[in-house]
């Protein structure tokens, strides 16, 4: 990896946790400020948190609990803007917190560890029941929800997992599995896993040391096992068992095991996000809808990537906010006549939202094919030169880097393959699922690490900017390998053509460390969704503010006196962001 990326790398890394958006204007921007206050969390780590009390609420006007945290390397928001400013309106008691390892709370970064992190919004939770005018249900429980996004969205289901007064949650661009966001088909992707690891160690490290911190000097700092699967990939582009067990410990798909999810929740996730893609976000909704509770799967443009500029723009922040407004309307405060929309949202790069069964939709057929080539690995492939890059940034102040599959490969280029998988004719298709990509592969050489992507080829693009990686050893004969594959959502226009690509190069994923030559029969079936388009698309209505809740008697202990409180401004920290500022503008929901 050349030097100069490195330094601009590091750079980024720096500059991402102390530059931040200035947040979007709210109808409660005129709200008192936020009170501060030190939780001490089950093992006596103390944790910075902030309390927002909305208008009218007090303790004979009770209003439920929202907690909502930061991305990775960021703080909890301490003024009442953006998304926070929208749930004081609605009537929500809004709780903000410094993460574990990162600000002013004190301990190390777990990842959103249910045993770690997960018990630390417990605490959180007994804490503000015990110091707020938080609603309860008749039989004396809480109402709970939680909101947020990327790191914000993983401690959502963390905390779901281990405690039950939880009613209701809405994870945006979050994982089921970082096993397979980082190291799917066990290839690292690397430029996320760099970008992560420099922002999260320099913010971890440094933020609770600042002598203004009311929870006194907080040296911080990451689980030594993260450091160790950063110095793993980026040295011989393998992770050993000891850290994917470690990283297993932070993914639903592996404590949702035993600690199932199973209270209403709705999963927002970008379909140009390539670092918790929608793969990612459709895993946590299959696991949760398989306990028999309420789901709803809301696919935008965006995510960790900023949608592409020659994408139509859908309003996606908008409909996001709504869509979160109208799951606490119904599955928190119990309004059953909110319509919180279809099972499955999506819109593409038309900018259309449409409705789905499912992802795909049960019964669709698929567009399929087989296809035949020959490709050479070359090890040394130059990364992006990070410090020429201009221009357009996140909110949370990640710059637009292109940790993605952009590169559509040329024709003759010896490292790739083509597959023709379909004409579109004189209709458009909708591609909306995940698809499936079968390579048998011979070759010469220890191993080879091969990249399969969707092409639309009069447009020139990679669709959604996806690819997925798979690693395969070089043994006597044919081996065949399931390549995991991106869910996409993305409309292929009328008379364009959908091609399949296989690579042994990527700017997105590390490359093989060795030379090999392979023979490749790749076999690919693309789910597809049925589109009226004639029918009206989709739309959705933000719930009506919630007055201030009716006098009700008090029951049991003396409720806790009213807080004057309002809520917090950057929603999303340095690092990894989603729904905060950014939503009101082009690109919304991006860190």
């Amino acid at each position: 990896m050349c030097s100069r990326w490195w330094r601009a790398l590091l750079a980024v890394s720096f500059v991402s946790v102390s530059v931040l958006a200035a947040p979007a204007p709210s109808s409660a921007q005129e709200a008192p400020a936020a009170t501060t206050h030190v939780v001490e969390s089950f093992d006596g780590t103390p944790l910075l948190a902030n309390l927002f009390v909305p208008p009218g609420a007090d303790g004979a006007r009770p209003a439920p609990l929202v907690l909502l945290t930061h991305g990775w390397g960021g703080t909890g928001q301490k003024a009442p803007t953006g998304f926070v400013g929208d749930l004081l309106e609605a009537g929500y008691i809004v709780l903000t917190w410094d993460q574990r390892g990162f600000g002013c709370s004190g301990g190390e970064v777990q990842i959103d560890k249910p045993e770690w992190e997960g018990r630390d919004v417990t605490a959180l939770i007994d804490w503000t029941v015990a110091n707020a005018p938080v609603q309860v249900d008749d039989a004396g429980d809480p109402l709970v929800g939680m909101a947020g996004g990327s790191y914000a969205g993983g401690v959502q289901t963390a905390a779901a997992s281990v405690d039950d007064r939880i009613d209701a949650i809405a994870p945006q661009i979050s994982w089921s599995d970082l096993r397979y966001s980082l190291y799917g088909g066990e290839v690292v992707n690397q430029g996320w896993a760099t970008l992560l690891y420099l922002a999260g160690l320099a913010t971890a490290s440094g933020q609770g040391l600042d002598p203004s911190c009311p929870t006194g000097p907080q040296p911080g700092g990451l689980d030594p096992m993260i450091t160790r699967g950063f110095t793993e990939g980026s040295t011989s582009a393998a992770i050993s068992d000891e850290v994917l067990d470690f990283f297993a410990g932070s993914s639903l798909a592996s404590y949702g095991q035993d600690q199932p999810v199973d209270i209403p929740t709705l999963v927002v996730q970008g379909s140009t996000d390539t670092l918790f893609d929608l793969t990612d976000g459709w895993r946590i909704t299959e696991h949760v809808r398989a306990t028999g509770a309420p789901t709803r799967f809301l696919v935008f443009c965006g995510g960790h990537v900023a949608c592409p500029d020659t994408y139509a723009d859908a309003g996606d922040g908008a409909r996001v906010d709504d869509a979160i407004l109208a799951w606490f309307a119904r599955h928190l405060r119990g309004d059953e006549t909110v319509d919180v929309g279809p099972p499955v949202e999506y819109r593409t790069n038309e900018g259309v939202w449409r409705a789905a069964a499912g992802f795909p939709a049960p019964g669709s057929t698929p567009l399929e094919a087989t296809g035949a080539g020959s490709l050479v690995s070359v090890p040394a492939v130059e990364a992006p030169d990070l410090g020429t890059l201009g221009g357009a940034s996140f909110d949370g102040g990640i710059p637009a880097l292109p940790f993605t599959s952009a590169a559509v490969s040329a024709p003759g280029d010896i490292r790739a393959m083509t597959v023709e998988v379909a004409r579109a004719g004189d209709r458009a298709i909708d591609l909306l699922g995940i698809p499936s990509v079968t390579l048998q592969v011979e070759g010469v050489g220890d191993e080879v690490i091969l990249m399969a992507k969707l092409v639309d080829r009069k447009s020139g693009v990679v669709v959604n900017l996806q690819e997925g990686a798979i690693r395969v050893p070089l043994l006597d004969g044919p081996t065949q390998v399931e390549v995991p594959m991106p869910g996409i959502a993305y409309t292929l226009p009328a008379g364009h053509h959908l091609d399949l690509q296989v690579s042994t190069a990527s700017l997105m994923h590390s490359n093989a460390r060795t030379p090999a030559t392979v023979d490749v029969v790749a076999t690919v079936a693309v789910p597809v969704q049925a589109v009226d388009r004639a029918a009206a698309p989709t739309t959705t209505t933000r719930p009506s503010p919630v007055a201030p809740p009716p006098t009700l008697p008090a029951t049991g202990s003396e409720s806790a006196p009213s807080i004057a409180a309002a809520l917090v401004a950057a929603l999303v920290g340095a690092g990894l962001l989603v729904a905060g500022a950014a939503r009101r503008v082009r690109r919304p929901l991006s860190c």
